[in-house]
């Protein structure tokens, strides 16, 4: 009988980054990881021996997204709630918010993932802005967190115009967080130039400093973790 492979220290690693990020493409993973997708792949299928990792088809050609399960997450001690099975409507945001953080980890940066976020009450803002019908109010909180020396940075992962008056809103408030030493900057991660052009008018009209406020597109931060991972 061929002999059957355990998830490893390298397994758990992948696991914890998972679960850390929720929902990922094979290849943002494998490329956060260093590996190679067949090695990418064996530790998948590792994980997902043992039930720690679940995988869910995406639209035929698109492949599927890892999530590590609740029981990957007590095994890996991670104090962290795993991610709900993804949905249609927010594959790209998984998919782009995975790929952010593949970027950030092949950087070398100190950062928070998606799950993380949600488990720092700081991190929710209260938003209001006015539309025709009356005021709309909602909380909001960034995709992702990075550690620089001079503080916290929100990261924003942009795939879709928002409403004008709630994108100012936003934007507001990471001014105001700013204002209060809060956080010390602003990444926004756009899926176009359009949508990138938009976020850096209203970022100015916010009042947001751009040196404290960086926006990437999409396809560009792929290409350079692609590249360095390679």
């Amino acid at each position: 009988m061929p002999e059957v492979l355990r998830a490893g220290p390298a397994s758990m690693t992948g696991l914890r980054w998972l679960a850390a990020v929720g929902p990922s493409p094979m290849d943002a993973w494998a490329c956060a990881m260093g590996w190679g997708l067949r090695t990418a792949q064996s530790h998948s299928q590792r994980l997902e021996s043992e039930g720690w990792l679940k995988r869910y088809a995406m639209t035929r050609g698109h492949g599927s997204l890892l999530v590590a399960t609740d029981r990957g997450i007590r095994v890996a001690e991670l104090a962290l709630s795993a991610a709900p099975r993804p949905t249609p409507t927010w594959w790209a945001h998984d998919c782009a918010c995975a790929w952010t953080a593949a970027w950030l980890t092949v950087r070398g940066a100190d950062w928070r993932g998606p799950r993380e976020v949600l488990t720092d009450p700081g991190l929710t803002g209260h938003l209001e802005w006015q539309t025709r019908t009356g005021w709309r109010r909602a909380r909001h909180r960034p995709d992702l967190t990075l550690a620089i020396p001079d503080g916290e940075v929100v990261v924003e992962v942009e795939l879709q115009r928002k409403d004008t008056k709630r994108l100012a809103a936003i934007l507001s408030m990471y001014r105001a967080w700013m204002d209060e030493s809060g956080i010390a900057g602003v990444v926004y991660v756009c899926g176009s130039q359009r949508l990138a052009d938009r976020v850096r008018e209203f970022s100015l009209e916010a009042g947001l400093p751009a040196k404290a406020t960086r926006i990437e597109l999409l396809d560009s931060i792929r290409a350079q973790t692609t590249r360095v991972a390679a």
